[in-house]
């Protein structure tokens, strides 16, 4: 006698995904904590913009002080985002897109030698993981609109 297993209808699927409560808070727990993360990095570049705009100089910045309030206002919009549970795709695809060019300015440990290219490399890498954080959470996100309907996760 033969038998054949039907097909799994893809809608199926996808619902017993959404089900999984627990993997559904691990990804409401990651956006929180990156929106923390951004928002909190935003006003301590406000609140700190002294020391901000010194190691912006230091990097090669002529006028860093628009520099640091730009990076503030990507970082605030970005986490307030997140935290909010609104866009949290573009959110997502803009903090990705601002860490790249962090990392690309300000950490360019093929340039250097030593212990300052260990610790750039290390900065360099834990923003690449910033950046994976931030696909896993834009992917489940389900929607670009305003608000999260669905929860998409393997």
């Amino acid at each position: 006698m033969m038998t054949e297993a039907a097909p799994r209808a893809a809608g199926d699927l996808f619902g017993a995904m959404r089900q999984d409560r627990a993997g559904a808070g691990m990804i409401t727990v990651a956006r929180l904590a990156f929106g923390v993360f951004f928002a909190g990095s935003a006003v301590l570049k406000l609140t700190a913009s002294a020391t901000m705009v010194e190691m912006l100089g230091a990097a090669g910045f002529a006028n860093p002080l628009p520099w640091v309030w730009l990076a503030a206002l990507c970082q605030l919009a970005g986490g307030l985002a997140l935290i909010a549970n609104r866009m949290v795709r573009w959110a997502c695809l803009g903090l990705i897109a601002y860490v790249a060019v962090v990392n690309g300015v300000l950490h360019g440990f093929w340039i250097l030698d030593g212990e300052a290219a260990s610790i750039q490399f290390q900065l360099f890498t834990k923003n690449l993981g910033i950046i994976a954080g931030l696909l896993a959470i834009g992917g489940a996100a389900g929607t670009w609109g305003m608000a999260r309907k669905e929860v998409y996760y393997a």
